[in-house]
């Protein structure tokens, strides 16, 4: 891991300098709370917003605009990082954007280009469950609160919940219980595949070989152990996805008669 001396870290160093930095901030602590109510701020104004705009998801129309910059600038923002790391000669294979929450923002610019049910499925539940669970628990706390790596984690996961969130609530998708079985899959799929590169290169993507720091995995892994701690992870993120339709069905029910 590279090291810099914290005194000579700016906005924009790339974050692998600021691992061990010392200069993070505590989760849960005031400017974790500050950052989630901006993440709320985003998400309903940006759901708001959606609404407010003449219906019809036809190319061109103000809503499929709309969805189409909601789905590119978090892979801007993503883009970003990685032309920083580059530039810095530390953009190595851990750093790759490959965890679920980067695929969810690929299968967003895909869905607002091609709307489909197995990209809006996908993203109305591990979309949006694994980005509230990296704003609750950022593993990109060890950065200096006023950074770019922070601003981009909290504006990015922001970002894939208020896509789906906006078409939801005001109707232009509909998840449905039938299909979720597709981010099941796509997880089914992924998992072994990521499993393995990350024991050839040691990385961590989907945090499956190692519990990210600070979250609810670390106790998992001290009662189950590792791997083992894998078991309760995957079926609580299952449960969490019929959880997430439970969610919906209330939210599509109850309120688009007074609109977010």
């Amino acid at each position: 891991m590279p090291h810099m001396d914290p005194s000579n870290t700016t906005f924009f160093t790339a974050q692998p300098y600021m691992v061990d930095s010392g200069l993070g901030f505590p989760e849960f602590g005031l400017i974790h709370f500050l950052y989630m109510a901006y993440a709320i701020a985003v998400i309903v104004c940006l759901t708001k917003i959606y609404g407010r705009l003449p219906e019809g998801m036809k190319w061109g129309s103000p809503r499929r605009n709309m969805m189409i910059i909601v789905a590119i600038i978090p892979l801007c923002l993503l883009a970003s990082q990685d032309i920083i790391m580059a530039r810095a000669g530390v953009f190595g294979a851990q750093w790759w954007p490959l965890h679920s929450c980067n695929l969810c923002e690929y299968l967003g610019l895909f869905y607002a280009l091609y709307p489909n049910k197995f990209s809006g499925e996908t993203l109305s539940t591990l979309g949006v469950v694994g980005a509230a669970c990296a704003l609750l628990f950022p593993n990109w706390a060890y950065c200096p609160a006023w950074s770019w790596p922070v601003v981009c984690g909290f504006s990015e996961h922001s970002l894939i919940i208020a896509f789906i969130t906006m078409q939801i609530v005001h109707g232009d998708f509909t998840p449905r219980m039938r299909d979720v079985w597709m981010p099941i899959v796509l997880l089914l799929a992924y998992a072994p595949w990521a499993y393995s590169f990350n024991k050839a290169h040691d990385t961590n993507f989907l945090f499956i070989n190692t519990p990210s720091p600070g979250s609810p995995m670390v106790g998992l892994a001290e009662t189950f152990g590792n791997p083992g701690y894998i078991v309760p992870i995957a079926l609580a993120l299952f449960a969490s996805f019929f959880m997430m339709h439970a969610i919906w069905y209330f939210a599509c029910t109850k309120k688009r008669g007074n609109r977010i």
